[in-house]
């Protein structure tokens, strides 16, 4: 009984500091930041057109392979200033991903100058990167 009683006391301390702290915002850190998410295919299509590098990633709220790249697509954002990276709803923007022959999420897509250069179809973060590492080298020549 008496440790019973000892940790309620403890439980209820630890409840009331919990309410004290209140809840932590949500912030954006700087390399999601550099991802811009299309809302739409105009948009899209003026945006790549004008850029000489850009990298597509095309994916789907529900796809947890998807979720599992965001990381990796918000670092390798961070680390390859020269390239432009964009995210595609595939749900929200089905024309798009239809124009570009999605047929599995996650797919990646470089475009160079508004072409498609290469694809990676799947959760591989190497072959991703291994992509954006040999585009930059053809870019420097």
């Amino acid at each position: 009984m008496f440790v019973l009683k000892n940790s309620r006391i403890l439980l209820g301390t630890r409840v009331a500091y919990l309410r004290s702290v209140g809840t932590r915002s949500f912030h954006f850190s700087r390399a999601a930041l550099a991802v811009k998410e299309v809302t739409s295919a105009t948009d899209f299509n003026k945006d790549v057109s004008k850029d000489k590098l850009s990298f597509v990633d095309f994916y789907a709220t529900w796809c947890g392979p998807c979720k599992a790249m965001g990381p990796f697509v918000d670092k390798f954002s961070d680390t390859y200033k020269d390239i432009k990276f964009y995210k595609v709803d595939v749900d929200k923007l089905a024309d798009l991903s239809t124009e570009f022959g999605i047929s599995a999420m996650p797919t990646f897509v470089l475009l160079k100058d508004g072409d498609v250069v290469s694809k990676v179809i799947g959760a591989n973060p190497n072959a991703v990167h291994n992509l954006l590492i040999r585009a930059t080298k053809v870019q420097s020549k």
